[in-house]
């Protein structure tokens, strides 16, 4: 997913929340990080870091169930960035 939706989502959440945000490779500390703002959003960005090697690197294509919830995770916290913003 990149700099998708979900990453910047992520990072406008701990922003509106803690002032800061995280700007390094690792993805499960940007999931961490979010992870201290709420625990369910951060989960679900913990999700979605787990289906990028499928979904970037891996031979095969996500599942539908995965899709849907990829999906579904993006969503919540697009809708969570944009209830925090200022």
């Amino acid at each position: 997913m990149g700099r998708g939706a979900r990453g910047i989502a992520g990072d406008a959440i701990c922003a509106a929340a803690l002032g800061e945000r995280y700007a390094g490779r690792d993805h499960d500390a940007a999931a961490e990080l979010l992870r201290r703002v709420n625990e369910r959003l951060g989960a679900k960005l913990f999700d979605l870091v787990g289906m990028k090697g499928t979904s970037h690197y891996g031979h095969t294509l996500l599942t539908a169930a995965d899709r849907k919830k990829a999906l579904r995770a993006a969503s919540a916290l697009v809708a969570e960035a944009r209830i925090r913003q200022p």
